[in-house]
């Protein structure tokens, strides 16, 4: 995904941003959502010169699949955690009401992954409450993500 606009760059090749579950599908939504899109844009920012704040570790990380508007026809969702830099990821756990749900290993660490860009939604998702993500980063941090509040802190 956007962890891949500093290798363009550098070898002077073109690159774009996919988001086919806001941006693709009516009813399309253009504005910057936070997470991925501001993730995003803060790395194309930072890429071309603009300076960019530093954001904490714990705002580097945004839970997705509760969004209004982004179900598919029988309310299943795409829940999936974003990192600003997903690259020092090494890999994400989802539980649900304290349950493992699964591990994922690849960008854009989508519950039900199969391929870039090709997941499946979580039938009978339930509630955003009963949710949430463990990022386990290259350096050995791990944080946990508090979907409701869209926060992460460190074990």
């Amino acid at each position: 995904c956007y962890s891949r606009v500093d290798v363009s760059l550098h070898n002077y090749s073109s690159w774009g941003y996919y988001n086919n579950l806001t941006k693709q599908e009516p009813p399309a939504d253009w504005t910057v959502q936070p997470g991925e899109d501001e993730f995003f844009a803060r790395r194309v920012a930072k890429a071309v010169g603009i300076e960019v704040d530093e954001l904490p570790a714990e705002k580097r990380f945004h839970f997705h699949g509760f969004e209004e508007n982004v179900t598919d026809a029988s309310g299943g969702r795409w829940i999936r955690v974003a990192s600003e830099y997903p690259e020092e990821v090494d890999h994400v756990e989802y539980f649900r009401g304290g349950t493992w749900i699964a591990t994922v290993y690849d960008e854009p660490f989508f519950v039900n992954y199969r391929t870039t860009w090709i997941q499946e939604a979580v039938e009978s998702p339930g509630r955003l409450e009963e949710w949430s993500a463990r990022v386990h980063c290259a350096d050995g941090r791990v944080l946990e993500i508090d979907p409701v509040e869209n926060r992460a802190r460190f074990c």
